[in-house]
C-alpha cells in the first residue's frame, strides 16, 4: 500500500520495500548516465506553456542540486524518513500559493516528465518500474501539492 500525505509521521503507511528497490535501482541506473536531470528539465520545461516561464530566471546548476536532493527524499518519504519529510515539508511551504505559486495541477507535468526521463536513461525500464516509480513519487507530490493553500487558510 501506497504511503499516504498526512500532516503526522505516525499516520503515514509504509510502503512495500520490493517497490521502493525497484525504483532506486532504476534511478542509480539513469544517475549512470550524464545528463539525465539536465534531460528532466529539458522535457519538463516543454510539458507545459506555464512551466517555462516559472524558471525564466532559474540558476540551473543549483536547480540540479535541488532536484537531486528532493528525489533523494521523495525516496526516502516513502520510507516513512522523518528527515525526508522536514525537507518535504520545506519544499511543500516554498511551493505554497503565498510563495512560489505551483498549481497543484502543473504536478501532474513533473511526474510525466520525470518518467519520461527514467525511459530514456534506464536501460531496463518497463511498465513495472514505471508503476515503482509513480507509486514511490504519488504520496510525496500529494503531501506538497496539498500545502499550497495551507499558509493562505491560516493566515486567515
Amino acid at each position: 500500500m501506497a504511503a499516504q500525505p498526512t500532516d503526522s509521521p505516525s499516520e503515514q503507511i509504509a510502503m512495500d520495500p520490493k517497490i521502493i528497490r525497484e525504483a532506486e535501482a532504476s534511478y542509480g541506473r539513469c544517475l549512470l548516465k550524464d545528463g539525465f536531470l539536465n534531460r528532466f528539465y529539458e522535457i519538463f520545461m516543454a510539458s507545459h506553456p506555464d512551466i517555462r516561464t516559472m524558471f525564466a530566471h532559474t540558476d540551473f546548476s543549483a536547480q540540479i542540486g535541488l532536484l537531486r536532493h528532493g528525489l533523494n527524499s521523495v525516496f526516502m518519504f516513502s520510507e516513512n524518513n522523518p528527515i525526508a519529510r522536514k525537507t518535504l515539508t520545506r519544499i511543500r511551504s516554498s511551493h505554497s500559493k503565498d510563495k512560489l505559486n505551483i498549481a497543484p495541477s502543473l504536478y501532474r507535468y513533473w511526474i510525466d516528465s520525470l518518467i519520461k526521463t527514467v525511459s530514456e536513461f534506464d536501460p531496463e525500464f518497463t511498465g513495472d518500474i514505471e508503476q515503482a516509480w509513480r507509486r514511490v513519487i504519488q504520496p510525496a507530490v500529494d503531501y506538497i501539492a496539498s500545502g499550497y493553500t495551507a499558509s493562505s487558510a491560516r493566515a486567515a
